[in-house]
């Protein structure tokens, strides 16, 4: 098999706002629900928060330097919405626009191209306040927050994402309540998820007013499922229920107007007159994250009959506990080729945490990101030989970061972020991926 990527394979790097700007009391930012989320105790751990996280907000010029160090050729960041409409509604921060255009510009002048995500997880607590993705109501909010971005942003912006791992934003924030803003509700969960559908189809229509000719795409963490070897029989049947829920929902009604059979029971309480209809829309890449396959066994009392389970021993694991597994990274983009009409594709994240521990001159020698790096690219690169349209790749992340409910102890980055005096140190991850770069080449 080739080592080597196709011309005009992209490059990029991918981040978040609220996992790395900060910046949380400075010019008029509102809260967010994940500033809610963090102040609750025992949420996060450590009791960590993003309020300074990796100081973006004032060092954003240095990071995009080590961007363009990389060899990257694009940048998928997000927008915090409460930065810029600190109700989320209503009034503008023009201050918060002002740092988004000086972004914008800064990845410009150095050949970068911009990916403006326009969700990854912080919604303004104002509107939280209202119900947040529960109230219907989000999809005009969401519609106008589109509006401003794309007539104040939109002349520079590349491509845009309208969501980020919506299926998150559903099923842990409102189901499981281990993400903010942490409801425990599946009813409300799947009414959420229908929400975020139809604000996705809302984005998609805004944009494409006013810049016809921009790519737009969604970001999706798709789960290949898995039983345990000893459970295979018993548990076969699960497979497609959970399939379904993680990415069918998602999926299926942008691309075929539908939601999958398995589920349309627990769906069509929300469903109004013509939301299929609206939500299905011209797909011009699909974003994909993809980290680790996911394992599954019976479940009795639960509100689906299905729960996650250890994969088996066999597996090396990153610090998260998560199975290593660059065989279902390939099976994840052949089910986007089979079964979806095989789009482009842009691999939005991928990566490791592990355990870096720097020498005495402060390097990071990564060798075992640097192995998950490997296997994974191998894996995108089987795809492509037969045939999956995968159009470009994004490391997740660039730097090391806030890591959600896991505070600040894991580490996916690139760079090393000294969270005391915010120095940034490249890794030799950041070596390697930067040699992948220039050779457009496995080494």
């Amino acid at each position: 098999m080739t080592k080597s990527f196709p011309d005009g394979f992209r490059w990029g790097v991918s981040t978040s706002s609220y996992q790395i700007e900060g910046g949380a009391k400075d010019d008029g930012r509102g809260a967010s629900i994940w500033d809610t989320y963090c102040a609750t105790p025992g949420r996060v751990a450590n009791g960590d928060d993003g309020s300074v996280a990796c100081d973006h907000y004032h060092r954003w010029a240095e990071d995009l330097d080590l961007i363009k160090g990389l060899g990257a050729t694009h940048y998928r960041f997000s927008v915090m919405w409460p930065r810029v409409m600190p109700e989320g509604t209503g009034k503008v921060n023009e201050t918060g626009i002002d740092f988004y255009n000086r972004l914008i510009d800064g990845m410009l002048e150095r050949g970068l191209d911009p990916w403006l995500c326009l969700y990854h997880w912080d919604l303004p607590q104002a509107l939280q306040d209202r119900g947040g993705w529960t109230n219907r109501d989000i999809v005009d909010w969401f519609g106008d927050y589109t509006e401003l971005l794309v007539s104040r942003l939109g002349d520079r912006v590349k491509s845009w994402v309208t969501f980020n791992e919506p299926n998150v934003v559903a099923w842990v924030g409102h189901e499981e309540g281990r993400h903010a803003p942490g409801i425990t509700d599946p009813r409300a969960a799947m009414r959420v998820a229908h929400h975020l559908n139809l604000c996705h189809a809302r984005a998609t229509r805004v944009i494409k007013n006013h810049y016809p000719d921009v790519p737009v795409g969604f970001v999706l963490p798709m789960h290949k499922g898995y039983t345990l070897p000893h459970r295979r029989e018993q548990d076969a049947h699960l497979i497609d229920l959970f399939e379904a829920k993680w990415n069918g929902i998602f999926l299926d009604p942008v691309y075929y107007g539908r939601y999958p059979e398995l589920i349309i029971d627990r769906m069509e309480p929300h469903i109004q007159d013509g939301d299929l209809e609206a939500i299905k829309t011209k797909v011009d890449f699909q974003g994909l994250n993809q980290y680790f396959p996911s394992y599954i066994q019976a479940a009795e009392g639960a509100a689906w009959p299905f729960k996650h389970a250890q994969p088996p021993n066999y597996f090396r694991r990153t610090e998260m506990g998560w199975a290593i597994d660059g065989d279902c990274f390939y099976q994840t983009m052949k089910i986007l080729q089979d079964d979806y009409g095989n789009p482009p594709v842009f691999i939005t994240e991928n990566g490791g945490a592990f355990t870096d521990i720097p020498k005495a001159n402060g390097q990071i020698d990564d060798q075992d990101r640097i192995a998950y790096y490997t296997e994974y690219l191998e894996a995108l690169l089987r795809a492509k030989s037969e045939g999956a349209d995968i159009r470009g790749y994004m490391p997740w992340s660039l730097l090391d970061n806030f890591e959600w409910a896991y505070g600040y102890e894991k580490r996916f980055g690139l760079v090393h972020v000294d969270y005391t005096t915010q120095k940034r140190t490249p890794k030799a991850s950041y070596d390697f991926m930067r040699k992948v770069i220039s050779q457009n080449a496995l080494p």
